[in-house]
């Protein structure tokens, strides 16, 4: 009996979600650039900022076109997934 060898076809959404992570960390790599350019302190701040909020949308639309599975195979190889933030001996923070 012979095996599906086939690759697996990934949806145009995760296509997209990809495309738009790659996107997000060519934006961060394009503020580098924009420090470089003879503008303002003030024009380079808002390119900047326009920059940073641009690159953080697409990330979150990034993360939602690849899929909850995904990202979580991408934390659990990682090891994000066993990352303890603020907590001790298991308890949540205490109330300041």
């Amino acid at each position: 009996m012979a095996t599906n060898t086939a690759p697996r076809k990934r949806p145009l959404r995760f296509k997209i979600g990809v495309a738009l992570l790659v996107l997000c960390a060519l934006i961060y790599l394009g503020v580098l650039i924009v420090l470089f350019l003879p503008l303002t302190t003030a024009g380079k701040a808002a390119t900047i900022g326009g920059m940073v909020v641009g690159a953080e949308t697409c990330a979150l639309l990034g993360i939602a076109g690849i899929g909850k599975e995904t990202v979580q195979a991408i934390k659990a190889r990682t090891g994000l997934k066993n990352r303890k933030r603020d907590r001790v001996d298991g308890q949540a923070p205490a109330a300041k």
